[in-house]
């Protein structure tokens, strides 16, 4: 038994110079035991929470799909009034376009009929003044030839 008192004595003596060792060695053998039973108590905590809970968290997801889809489709019938809107405008601006188209023909017609009327109206003009003015000229020429026409003749 000298030699196991000796070992024990041994062993002392070398813990008691090395207190870091000591400590080390404690934390592994208790520490790991206390950190396994904490993980263990924590885990259990968490199911028992989650079991708690879980009716919470489907309502607030089954709330949230219900929400987005309320938003799509709010959505999708604003996008298709606008493109009723849209198409409703499209229609009104083809038809004011086809208005004006039809309008400015119609413009365009009349004054064409009104521009060729006051050329025609000058061109009779034109011509009336040109025989008023050419008709005397002539009728003074013609009696000329007339009385040179007698006096050689």
């Amino acid at each position: 038994m000298s030699e196991k008192d000796k070992s024990n004595k041994s062993e002392q003596k070398e813990t008691d110079k090395k207190p870091i060792l000591k400590g080390w060695n404690s934390f592994l053998k208790d520490g790991f035991d206390k950190f396994q039973k904490s993980l263990e108590n924590q885990t259990k905590k968490n199911k028992d929470f989650w079991a708690e809970n879980k009716e919470k968290n489907s309502k607030f997801f089954t709330g949230l799909k219900q929400e987005w889809d309320n938003k799509i489709k709010e959505w999708d019938a604003d996008i298709k009034k606008r493109k009723i809107e849209t198409k409703e405008q499209l229609d009104a601006y083809k038809k004011k376009i086809g208005e004006d188209f039809n309008n400015w023909q119609e413009k365009s017609k009349k004054d064409w009929k009104d521009g060729f009327s006051l050329i025609r109206k000058g061109f009779f003009k034109a011509y009336f003044w040109f025989l008023v003015l050419t008709i005397p000229i002539l009728i003074i020429v013609i009696v000329v030839f007339v009385i040179i026409n007698r006096v050689i003749g």
